[in-house]
């Protein structure tokens, strides 16, 4: 499912060059984004943890928990951003589920991907 792009229009989408913070863990939150086009880097504890490409997403766990920001998010080429509000998002979850199906399972790959790097990581220090 590509995210619809219901909130995209020439007054709201972002741009940002390459190397560009777009936030920092720490930074209160508000919106989460969606990748029109290029690439953003997901960093947590300087560790590089996913590349978010086009129609990809990233920053819905701030709006979800309502948190401050957990990772830094940067530019890793040229890239234009659709920012979704806390409002949006909720709007989206309750009339549209396969929005909220659409994100948890994006997180749910987050979620594997990292037990993976946990898991080979911790196999790598026994050999």
């Amino acid at each position: 499912m590509k995210l619809p792009e219901i909130f995209a229009n020439p007054v709201n989408i972002r741009s940002f060059a390459q190397g560009s913070p777009i936030f920092n863990a720490g930074d209160d939150s508000g919106e989460m984004f969606v990748v029109q086009s290029g690439e953003v880097d997901i960093i947590i504890n300087g560790k590089l943890v996913e590349t978010v490409g086009p129609d990809g997403f990233f920053g819905e766990i701030s709006l979800i928990e309502d948190s401050v920001r957990a990772a830094d998010a940067i530019a890793k080429s040229d890239c234009t951003l659709v920012p979704v509000n806390r409002h949006h998002f909720l709007y989206m979850v309750d009339e549209m589920p396969m929005f909220a199906l659409h994100v948890m399972k994006g997180m749910a790959d987050r979620l594997r991907k990292a037990d993976k790097r946990a898991t080979e990581s911790v196999e790598g220090l026994l050999d």
